[in-house]
């Protein structure tokens, strides 16, 4: 077979302009077929009956003109975008609405091309996404309200301690009934009084850490305060510190949220070194949007039975709350955890051969767009 031959496509049987035009209208999702320039020209009967005959067929017209307002120019640049790549952009939508609220729906620009691969024009695929967006929302719903009755529960478990050990207290005074008795019973209530406030702080601040956002700051200079200010305290408890800072691009952080996340972590690092030991510090860049924060210890590590429930609330590996003198509530890395999901940033812990563990902050260099979507 020649070399021309060989590069012609084979068109199969029955693939004619009749096949084509019944594919167009009944494949179940609404198509706009555009120009290079994005002017509208056919639309599907899908299309046709999701933004009204009328309307789609008015000659010359932009098919960011079919949308509301509020994302004409979203269609515009996905569009710009898609002919300009020559590659599927995807941008999420609302159009219309149901008796349960908005309905919700894809739209992937794909471009269209000759058989010399040059741009003859860009095709929009408009696809429901409205049931499996509202299933994924109530998944979302269920798994919180799970999550709320573990809380709960972890809240009555830690304090029923608290109230069993003031009960218990209190009943031996009243037994002995002597003074030296009694005082022994008033300080161990002090003392359980004291735990119960520190864990309803603790309580409170993981409450409220989504809403404190306050002022803002670049990371990198957030790092070089924040541990200039922490030196004395490592060197007291025989830490040294090694910083490795390098340049990475700039980007603007809660200033409150990254010393919050800072001093749980340092803490950690500490109480995993009693004796002494090196914390160390590294931020760089994984690529032009994307750098990692990590701090690494010499402690024993994590163990995997405790890996597994590293960032969930009242989890804790530094002794059960309610007995003896441990105001640990397990809120930290719970609290750490939701501060870097709301920086749109994922954290993470691993055990490093040679050292201990390593607790990774991943951040995007700019805040995505929720509702622009990869393809």
């Amino acid at each position: 077979m020649s070399g021309s031959a060989a590069d012609q496509t084979a068109v199969p049987a029955g693939l004619d302009a009749g096949y084509l035009h019944g594919l167009f209208h009944s494949v179940g999702l609404a198509i706009i077929a555009c120009d290079a320039e994005g002017r509208v020209i056919a639309c599907n009967s899908a299309a046709c009956e999701l933004f009204g005959r009328a309307k789609a067929s008015t000659p010359g017209i932009h098919v960011a003109a079919l949308f509301p307002e509020q994302d004409r120019a979203h269609i515009e640049q996905l569009v710009a975008d898609c002919a300009a790549a020559l590659e599927p952009r995807e941008y999420q939508t609302r159009l219309g609405q149901d008796a349960e609220g908005p309905l919700e729906f894809a739209a992937l620009a794909t471009p269209v091309l000759d058989s010399d691969g040059s741009l003859r024009g860009v095709s929009l695929w408009l696809r429901d996404i409205t049931k499996r967006r509202r299933l994924q929302r109530q998944l979302r719903r269920n798994e919180r309200l799970a999550y709320l009755g573990r809380l709960a529960g972890a809240v009555a478990h830690h304090y029923n301690n608290l109230l069993c050990s003031i009960a218990t207290s209190l009943e031996y005074a009243m037994n002995m009934g002597t003074l030296t008795a009694m005082r022994r019973a008033a300080q161990r209530t002090a003392e359980a009084v004291g735990r119960a406030a520190d864990i309803t702080r603790q309580l409170l601040a993981f409450a409220q850490a989504d809403h404190r956002r306050g002022e803002m700051g670049d990371l990198r200079e957030i790092l070089h305060y924040y541990f200039q200010s922490a030196q004395p305290r490592l060197l007291d408890r025989g830490v040294r510190l090694e910083l490795d800072l390098q340049p990475v691009p700039s980007l603007q952080v809660p200033r409150e949220h990254m010393v919050i996340i800072l001093n749980h972590l340092v803490s950690n690092a500490l109480d995993a070194m009693p004796n002494g030991g090196t914390l160390s510090v590294s931020l760089h860049s994984l690529g032009p949007e994307i750098i990692r924060l990590s701090l690494t210890d010499t402690g024993p590590g994590i163990s995997p039975q405790d890996m597994e429930h590293l960032f969930e609330p009242f989890y804790t590996t530094k002794g059960v709350l309610g007995t003896g003198k441990s105001t640990n509530a397990g809120l930290g890395l719970a609290v750490v955890y939701g501060l870097v999901n709301e920086m749109h940033g994922a954290v993470t812990a691993a055990n490093v051969p040679g050292a201990g563990a390593q607790f990774n902050i991943v951040l995007p260099v700019e805040k995505p767009d929720d509702r622009l979507a990869p393809v």
